[in-house]
């Protein structure tokens, strides 16, 4: 299958729709495996599949719903047909970028301390991430009714 652009969408339109449709994903694959929730229902594989599904529904008849550089890439190796290819790449990151960020800082935010943050920037661990690894690896004792 070939990725191509439905005939009247300008390449800023075709960019703007991978943009909102990798960013849903992103959103989604965020939201149902984050281990800081608490209420998470159902099955993460079902929930993702389900909004691949939803974007390709949305998104094939502007652009072919790329929503994935990869997945992309291949059809126009064999096609040989990289005319606009640029549009799958961009819009997909910027989405991504933008999917990441709206989920960490609006959505779900962490809770971090100003130290925590600068630790962040600076590249080094502040003493509660040591802390918080040395007690994952401790075995947990699941009990049943």
């Amino acid at each position: 299958m070939s990725l191509q652009l439905q005939p009247g969408m300008s390449l800023g339109m075709a960019t703007t729709v991978e943009v909102f449709l990798t960013l849903q994903l992103v959103v989604c694959v965020f939201a149902v495996t984050d281990e800081r929730r608490n209420g998470r229902l159902g099955s993460a594989a079902l929930s993702i599949g389900f909004f691949i599904t939803m974007g390709h529904l949305m998104g094939m008849y502007y652009t072919g719903a790329g929503m994935n550089p990869a997945r992309s890439f291949a059809p126009a190796v064999i096609t040989r047909n990289f005319i606009n290819h640029w549009v799958y790449w961009v819009g997909p990151m910027i989405g991504g970028a933008m999917g990441a960020i709206l989920y960490d800082f609006m959505l779900f935010p962490r809770m971090r301390g100003l130290s925590e943050r600068l630790a962040t920037l600076k590249g080094s661990r502040s003493p509660e991430d040591e802390n918080q690894q040395e007690t994952r690896g401790e075995p947990i004792e699941l009990k049943t009714q």
